[in-house]
């Protein structure tokens, strides 16, 4: 993302002449989801909201986190490697909006 950034930076020759957005970023909270050692857990994402998404937000990025709360009505799925893709608890928030890890950067 900085790399891109940077580029259109460079080509557009302003910081400001150009609004950036990240479509869709996000950590699931809860197994499934693991992708070889990126593993859904809490505290993974709590780190890369910080780490990630925070950075992203102090570069000037406008960042669209999916998903603002878990989605359990959600059915059953399966991901590429034939493995269940939990698609439930990707959110920053519960179901009932309580918060999973401070949101605050």
């Amino acid at each position: 993302m900085a790399q891109a950034l940077g580029h259109i930076q460079s080509v557009s020759g302003s910081v400001d002449a150009i609004e950036f957005w990240t479509g869709e970023t996000g950590w699931p909270t809860d197994g499934g989801s693991n992708y070889g050692a990126a593993t859904a857990s809490t505290a993974n994402a709590n780190t890369f909201f910080h780490q990630g998404v925070c950075a992203a937000l102090a570069w000037g990025t406008n960042v669209f986190y999916f998903e603002a709360f878990d989605e359990p009505w959600k059915p059953a799925s399966v991901g590429q490697d034939g493995q269940p893709a939990i698609e439930t608890t990707w959110g920053a928030m519960t179901a009932n909006r309580g918060t999973k890890f401070s949101l605050q950067c």
